[in-house]
């Protein structure tokens, strides 16, 4: 059915909107360093003044407290599904917003940091939102649009920076999640979260809202259920910690938990958000220039936006795996490139006539590699790879890892490009993205165009007849 005629392509997109709108508001929180420190490191600054140690633990003070938010995040998710949890998260990132424009003293902009750093899990909730409200034909350009909206979200910041104060710019970020909110009020509850917590009628009736009720979907709906059936089932009566930790060591929660953490420091180290919050001083330190640094910090938005966009085809083309493997390893060559030419320049003054234009040229070829390649085929997998009753032990997990890199990346970048250089900085974090790429090449696999519960089965390495006598016993749930 073309999709100008289909309703449940538009409810989907319902859903969608809302999470990209969110994620509007998530380009605004990463970027927001790189217009908050000039101005609080500087003598001629607004009114508030820190020092360079204080800003850096500013920005990296909300990747510290979203470890609360992704050790709560099992419990919310299960207990109030995925509707009422992103209404919560978009009300409470905007309160730190607003406490931003209302601040006027360091400790303030740390109270408003830590706000926003505990429902940094909706980095990976969203992901997994996307994944169980979307069609498997959409679900991997689903996941680029929603990245695409951080980019939107960090090159408005970054404009509005040349001609705006940050406390303007912070007032005007909560606009994103009214919007976000508002939409997120018209969703159904998730499919998956309804067959997780046995409310079988209400499931039947939000999938059909959400994929209608052909064979087809019929089938999935059937499969769905029957898996979280038998899952509840086996589970009944097992509930001590000693049955928690045994669960928690099986093959189909370690994967999967492997492969995401080993992504996320992939996405981490190839730049996707060092380059957003100190991109300007990373391009300051090439090119000693900050205006002209300033205009290109702007360039680097705008190419990353358009290799997101970009990348909603290509991930419909090309599989995740070799999409992330190819431009992971042009992602290590880049880095190694920009390290060994800054070195060869600080330390040999070779090819100095040149370097003005060209490392510029190598690190901003290097962000639209990442985000056409890298950024979109590892959230697609993201969403994918968990089984559903792991998810939110998942989100948590992973979540801990994803925070802790964040945190690091965001304090210790300033630092190593301090005392070592840019070579040093894209050297060290090459050398991440290398050993990452070469575990995943054995253990990661291939989601495309699968069904959640297709990808579940190759997790837990069960065959469809096996898998169809331990969860259906041959005896349909749902009725044509």
């Amino acid at each position: 059915m073309d999709c100008c005629s289909d309703i449940y392509f538009w409810r989907q997109c319902v859903v969608l909107i809302a999470i990209c709108l969110f994620s509007v508001g998530t380009g605004f929180k990463v970027a927001f360093p790189s217009v908050l420190n000039p101005d609080i490191l500087s003598a001629n600054g607004t009114g508030i003044h820190a020092t360079p140690d204080q800003a850096s633990w500013i920005a990296s003070s909300n990747g510290i407290s979203g470890i609360v938010g992704f050790c709560m995040a099992p419990y919310i998710m299960k207990m109030y599904g995925r509707k009422a949890v992103y209404i919560g998260l978009n009300i409470f990132t905007a309160l730190g917003f607003l406490i931003f424009s209302l601040a006027n003293n360091v400790p303030s902009l740390y109270a408003a940091r830590i706000v926003q750093g505990i429902p940094t899990f909706a980095l990976f909730m969203s992901t997994f939102v996307v994944g169980e409200y979307s069609h498997p034909k959409r679900r991997g350009y689903f996941v680029s649009i929603k990245k695409s909206m951080v980019s939107i979200g960090s090159l408005l910041c970054h404009s509005l920076g040349m001609c705006c104060t940050w406390k303007q710019i912070a007032a005007f970020a909560i606009l994103p999640y009214i919007l976000s909110l508002i939409l997120t009020l018209t969703w159904r509850e998730s499919p998956s979260f309804l067959a997780l917590t046995e409310q079988y009628d209400e499931c039947e009736k939000s999938h059909r809202w959400l994929f209608g009720d052909n064979t087809k979907n019929k089938t999935e709906l059937e499969e769905l259920i029957s898996t979280q059936m038998n899952a509840r089932k086996l589970a009944k009566n097992k509930r001590n910690m000693r049955t928690v930790i045994k669960k928690l060591l099986k093959k189909e929660f370690i994967k999967p938990f492997l492969i995401v953490s080993l992504l996320t420091i992939v996405i981490d180290a190839s730049g996707k958000y060092y380059m957003i919050a100190y991109v300007v001083q990373i391009l300051t330190e090439v090119m000693n220039d900050r205006s002209v640094a300033a205009y290109m910090t702007i360039g680097s938005d705008i190419l990353t936006l358009a290799a997101l966009i970009i990348s909603c085809f290509v991930i419909r083309c090309c599989k995740r795996r070799t999409l992330l493997f190819t431009s992971g390893i042009t992602c290590v060559f880049l880095m190694c490139l920009t390290s060994l030419i800054t070195f060869l320049k600080s330390h040999y003054h070779i090819g100095e006539s040149l370097y003005w234009w060209f490392i510029p040229s190598i690190i901003l070829s290097n962000v639209f590699v990442v985000n056409v390649g890298i950024v979109p085929s590892g959230f697609a997998i993201m969403s994918e790879i968990f089984p559903l009753e792991y998810k939110g032990i998942g989100v948590c997990s992973t979540g801990l890892v994803f925070v802790i890199m964040f945190s690091l990346v965001m304090k210790f970048t300033p630092l190593m490009m301090e005392k070592t250089g840019i070579e040093g900085t894209f050297g060290i974090y090459a050398l991440h993205v290398v050993v990452c790429l070469f575990i995943l090449y054995f253990i990661l696999n291939e989601t495309k165009d699968k069904t959640l519960q297709e990808i579940e089965k190759e997790i837990r390495g069960i065959k469809q007849a096996k898998f169809n006598e331990y969860y259906f016993n041959d005896k349909p749930l749902i009725q044509a």
